[in-house]
């Protein structure tokens, strides 16, 4: 099955990139590796996605999460918006 290179940024509540974030497809309609991939400088990252329905995560070193599903195969970029982290804000 080919996979497709997307593009993705992970994203703050203020619209900032996130450096250092783990992102990882943490459900599929189709078998990915198990590879989880570090956010660059400005929250940039890639991952090769095959055609299908695919949920990833992505983590701060402080334990904020978020989450989008997207379809794999050729796309837009993908963008993740990072909540706040468990017991703050409110």
């Amino acid at each position: 099955m080919s996979r497709a290179l997307r593009c993705g940024r992970v994203l703050d509540a203020a619209g900032n990139g996130v450096t250092g974030a783990r992102v990882s497809v943490v459900w599929g309609t189709a078998p990915t590796p198990e590879i989880g991939r570090r956010t660059g400088d400005d929250g940039a990252f890639q991952v090769g996605l095959p055609p299908g329905l695919f949920r990833l995560q992505a983590v701060t070193d402080s334990g904020s999460t978020g989450e989008v599903e997207v379809e794999g195969g050729e796309g837009r970029d993908i963008l993740i918006r990072i909540e706040a982290s468990p017991g703050r804000g409110g």
